[in-house]
């Protein structure tokens, strides 16, 4: 069987979820050697880690791809494991930085429907009219499905949904592209590209599968165009963990009989590594630093519960605002820990996370944001800390497993995979009813528990504007850091997530502090994650599906 993946994302020009899962499944599908893989996605040149590839690529071919301004011409370079590089001679495509999508709503569209032609050209003239299965990720690689929906001979192709984003298309941006909006009616990508791939679409997780049909967010918002469209289509698939495991395995086997020291003593390490690079970091115009290292390094270093959040920050997604919030509210109610923030600055850049700068000049004893990877002690730091965080508004799939294998359990809004990935401790208050409405699903009560899940209020009022007004807010003006977190403050809704984060916290904080507890949740997340979730099963249940067409 020949797959070919069709991807927006590569592990070269990463922005989300799908970069990370090109890092993972096309390796595992054709780890046995019975399928070939390829890789299809487009030459981001501005990039520096594409940029870098180009003296390693060869050119293997060239496509003209018809539009109403002349052919465009695309070359075809070839890289390393299976990977198709698309390179356009006209520099104003693929053209975003510091991810493949921050350039404006136009010029998406305009490369996702170049690239799926391209796509679809380069599948022909290489591997022919039925080269096998054809995996689309997400709407950007869906184009692809519309540049080939009036052809008699195609493969099957198999669309993945890894968010719920979409993109509105007319027939006068298809018409650029010679592709007729007639063969392909619908109003956003999406919606015209469904008709044409297979009758199974995968998403990312269990739980958000369920998500896109049930939760309001989705339904009512985010998705509401697809709710007629995915019902007896839209399945899970769960996605293997996103690391390896950094602690060692004959420290997680003394844990499990009662020996908890060589766990602390490797988590203590850790955090030694990290106060060191902390007490060497020097702030510059590149490495901007909120908080003061002095006084915080004096918190940190005094045996407090270390929380941390890291990942790239999306207004309509990641929940840094209710973190802040949830963090003020916890440090003004007199508790004590440390937070550790790592926000890849969004759309916004720094204007729009300036409310982690104010919480850190007003906390500077407990608050420390680095909003760029601190490579020099990241890594120890996330190996060192307490709990992740992660308040997400919803999340396909997520990084608690990276926080697992990291050897540091999580604290996170019970939603999509973060729901299936960690296991509540029921004995504490913050696990409320609507949590284990959530919980249930995929946890026993005999389960051990590895972590903290909440989730605001059952008894909120108007639940759906509440939704609205945070989705409304994201798209506030650019630098609208601070007053969309203003904004969002009105919110009963913002506003019972953010109560029930920092009750979430005191119990985490009580947690850390009976080690033997905190401990045995440490391998208990460990076992979870390895036993459950496993990237030869999610290529497995890809190949079955392709099989099926």
């Amino acid at each position: 069987m020949h797959l070919i993946f069709v991807s927006y994302e590569s592990p070269w020009a990463p922005a989300g979820g799908i970069a990370a899962v090109m890092r993972n499944l096309p390796h595992f599908i054709g780890a046995s050697g019975q399928d070939d893989v390829t890789i299809v996605t487009p030459f981001h040149h501005r990039i520096p880690q594409t940029a870098r590839l180009e003296p390693s690529l060869s050119k293997i071919a060239e496509v003209h791809i018809p539009c109403q301004a002349g052919n465009i011409s695309v070359n075809i370079l070839q890289g390393d494991n299976g990977y198709l590089f698309l390179r356009p001679d006209d520099d104003r495509f693929f053209a975003g930085v510091p991810h493949p999508y921050l350039v404006s709503e136009a010029a998406l569209r305009r490369d996702a429907l170049l690239f799926g032609a391209a796509a679809w050209m380069t599948i022909k003239t290489l591997f022919g009219l039925t080269p096998g299965t054809v995996l689309l990720q997400d709407w950007h690689a869906a184009t692809t499905a519309l540049a080939a929906c009036q052809s008699i001979q195609k493969p099957g192709m198999i669309l993945t949904l890894h968010n719920s984003y979409d993109c509105a298309i007319h027939d006068r941006d298809l018409a650029e592209f010679a592709i007729p909006g007639i063969a392909c009616p619908g109003n956003t990508a999406l919606t015209r590209a469904l008709p044409f791939v297979a009758e199974t679409i995968p998403t990312v997780s269990d739980q958000f599968a369920l998500d896109l049909l049930q939760d309001p967010l989705q339904t009512s918002i985010l998705a509401d165009h697809l709710t007629a469209l995915l019902p007896n289509r839209i399945t899970g698939i769960n996605n293997g963990p996103f690391t390896e495991l950094a602690i060692p395995q004959s420290i997680i086997a003394q844990v499990k009989t009662g020996q908890i020291s060589p766990m602390t003593d490797w988590k203590n390490s850790n955090r030694k590594l990290a106060l060191t690079a902390l007490q060497s970091f020097n702030p510059c115009i590149d490495q901007a630093f909120w908080g003061d290292t002095h006084r915080f390094f004096d918190t940190a270093a005094s045996g407090s519960c270390w929380f941390v959040m890291a990942g790239r920050d999306d207004t309509r997604q990641k929940g840094y605002d209710v973190a802040a919030e949830a963090v003020r509210s916890f440090l003004l109610a007199g508790q004590t820990a440390s937070f550790f923030f790592f926000p890849i600055p969004g759309d916004e850049g720094l204007a729009g996370i300036s409310y982690l700068e104010e919480l850190a000049h007003d906390f500077p004893e407990h608050v420390a944001v680095f909003p760029f990877r601190w490579s020099a002690g990241f890594g120890a730091t996330l190996r060192g800390a307490s709990f992740g965080l992660m308040p997400s508004f919803y999340e396909p799939f997520g990084m608690a497993n990276e926080f697992y294998l990291g050897g540091t359990p999580c604290v996170g809004r019970a939603t999509g995979g973060i729901a299936q990935q960690i296991i509540p401790f029921r004995a504490c208050g913050s696990f409320s009813r609507s949590a284990e409405t959530i919980a249930a699903r995929w946890h026993g009560f005999s389960s051990h528990p590895s972590g903290l899940l909440y989730r605001e209020s059952l008894k909120i009022s108007d639940m759906l504007n509440g939704w609205k007004l945070l989705n409304t807010s994201s798209e506030m003006p650019a630098g609208s850091g601070r007053g969309r977190l203003a904004t969002r403050r009105a919110s009963p809704l913002f506003q019972s997530m953010v109560t029930e984060l920092a009750m979430a916290m005191k119990d985490a904080c009580n947690i850390f502090h009976n080690q033997p507890l905190y401990c045995q949740m440490i391998t208990a997340g460990i076992d979870h994650i390895t036993h459950n979730f496993c990237w030869q099963r999610t290529a497995s249940e890809y190949k079955r599906i392709a099989q099926c067409l």
